[in-house]
């Protein structure tokens, strides 16, 4: 819960600082690209995640990566900010959040939406069509597959869900059945 609320502000903070969608895109791709260089590289991430490390030479090591990839200044100021206050190990969380915070500052909602199979594109249109029915704004879905769902669909907006799979509609004939 505590990372959560830390990953949610310093999304907040990074989203409130970008001023264009060019920008955005710039510093989304930026942070994804150096996220994906501390996953890959062998001994890069080890070496910025250890705790011994004095954070002034990680600072050093991360500008060097970014100075080296001409990276823009936000991005360069967003990263020695997670080294300097020793939370780069969000990073990953971040790149994931950025895009829904950013779309959502831009008034479009975004759903997370799961499914046994694959949506096919009329499907996918007629379920947008509908959610931006209900919301009154426009929306973004985030399609997945999950075959827990046994049918169905599941959709998800923050604390918001419209389960309309099997496996959902199992488990609350069982809480039914439970309560008499």
């Amino acid at each position: 819960m505590k990372n959560h609320l830390l990953v949610r502000r310093y999304v907040e903070g990074l989203a409130g600082a970008l001023k264009s969608e060019e920008e955005y895109a710039r510093v989304h791709g930026e942070l994804a690209a150096f996220c994906g260089l501390l996953e890959s590289h062998r001994t890069l991430g080890p070496i910025l995640f250890r705790p011994f490390l004095a954070t002034s030479r990680k600072a050093a090591i991360v500008r060097e990566i970014l100075d080296r990839e001409k990276a823009s200044a936000k991005t360069c100021r967003f990263l020695l900010l997670l080294v300097h206050h020793r939370r780069l190990d969000i990073l990953a969380a971040v790149v994931r959040h950025l895009p829904v915070r950013w779309k959502e500052g831009q008034g479009v909602r975004t759903f997370e939406v799961r499914s046994v199979v694959p949506l096919k594109a009329g499907q996918r249109a007629r379920l947008e069509e509908e959610l931006r029915r209900l919301e009154g704004t426009a929306v973004s879905c985030d399609y997945g597959l999950d075959p827990a769902l046994v049918g169905g669909l599941s959709v998800k907006r923050g604390n918001l869900v419209y389960d309309v799979s099997l496996k959902g509609q199992l488990e609350r004939l069982k809480s039914v059945i439970q309560e008499r």
